[in-house]
């Protein structure tokens, strides 16, 4: 049996297992995927020969998620509701459940804080801020932040030249009307900085978008490489992020990313009504990013990327990070260091 083993139901989860799995290895440690359908664009079962190359480079092994029950060892999940159910199967493991994003918000008191036996937050001011604190949370960090980027490595892997870039984080299709994205993007071109639009696969840009981004030496992307995660290389390569209440405000502010943002997110979301409409919107309030309206002059825009990219904002990224995050590195060895000596 494997010494950590990870409940595999999204790609996206990648970003979080890998940098312990790698630990791990430093350590001698073996761990084992258990892997379950998603039936959505990051399904693992899409994916299989991503897979199977970890599992060939980190000697992963890889098995059916219903053989999780057997775990008695440490076993990791990430927090949506049909890992949480695989991780209640494992009654003698030592159940730790990873929190993504702040997704923590909706499910932490309905599915799992009665059930683990950690649970990896990203600070103490979230889980209080949240009214997250009733089961056994561990402020060490998170995993996915651990990993270091080499910028020759990721100007090949995503044929770029430099980091001249502006990082456009696409809207989900249900907030692009909210924004005049012909004129954003026009303006955005105009800079004089490669545009390179994020988005993911539920959410496709438009053909009409992609043509003119290409006709202007910009670029598009979607989840192209789970391990590093796209956005985060992207970010990693990017002077400026252009946001939409995205929690991707988290990985900008953990990677020194300034923001210009437009606040879209509506109160009612998949027919609920949100207590907190932006989750993170504290990590707004720095001078590191700035806020523009729908009805934005061009002025503002130019003006507000001069004023990002050339002002040094380190002090105001790690004062955000220090207030609401975290701001050390090696979390997944202060985590490993943890459960390991229980």
């Amino acid at each position: 049996m494997s010494d950590l083993n990870f409940i595999l139901r999204e790609m996206t989860h990648l970003r979080y297992w890998m940098p312990l799995v790698i630990e791990g290895e430093k350590r001698g440690l073996k761990s084992s995927f258990f892997v379950a359908p998603s039936n959505k664009y990051n399904c693992p079962f899409v994916h299989k020969k991503v897979i199977q190359q970890i599992s060939k480079d980190h000697g992963v092994g890889i098995k059916d998620w219903q053989e999780a029950k057997k775990v008695e060892t440490i076993l990791f999940a990430s927090e949506n509701r049909w890992g949480i159910d695989i991780l209640k199967t494992a009654k003698k493991a030592t159940k730790v459940v990873c929190t993504y994003q702040t997704d923590f918000v909706e499910s932490y008191n309905k599915f799992y804080k009665n059930i683990a036996d950690y649970i990896l937050m990203p600070s103490k001011f979230c889980a209080e801020f949240y009214e997250c604190t009733e089961g056994k949370n561990l402020y060490l960090g998170i995993p996915k932040y651990d990993v270091e980027f080499s910028k020759e490595e990721v100007f090949e892997r995503n044929m770029l030249e430099d980091e001249n870039n502006i990082l456009l984080i696409w809207p989900k299709l249900r907030d692009m009307s909210k924004v005049d994205m012909d004129k954003l993007l026009n303006l955005l071109l105009k800079t004089g900085y490669r545009i390179l639009a994020k988005t993911r696969g539920k959410d496709p840009i438009p053909r009409s978008y992609k043509k003119l981004l290409k006709e202007n030496g910009g670029r598009f992307f979607e989840d192209r490489s789970w391990h590093p995660h796209t956005t985060q290389e992207l970010l990693s390569v990017s002077k400026l992020a252009v946001n939409f209440g995205s929690t991707t405000i988290e990985e900008c502010v953990m990677q020194n990313v300034p923001v210009i943002n437009f606040d879209v997110k509506p109160k009612t979301r998949n027919g609920n009504e949100k207590r907190w409409r932006v989750t993170h919107d504290y990590l707004y309030d720095y001078d590191y990013c700035i806020q523009l309206e729908n009805d934005f002059k061009e002025k503002q825009l130019i003006a507000s990327v001069q004023y990002l990219v050339n002002t040094n904002l380190d002090s105001e990224f790690k004062k955000s990070r220090q207030n609401h995050l975290f701001d050390h590195s090696n979390s997944s060895k202060k985590i490993l260091d943890f459960i390991l000596q229980c």
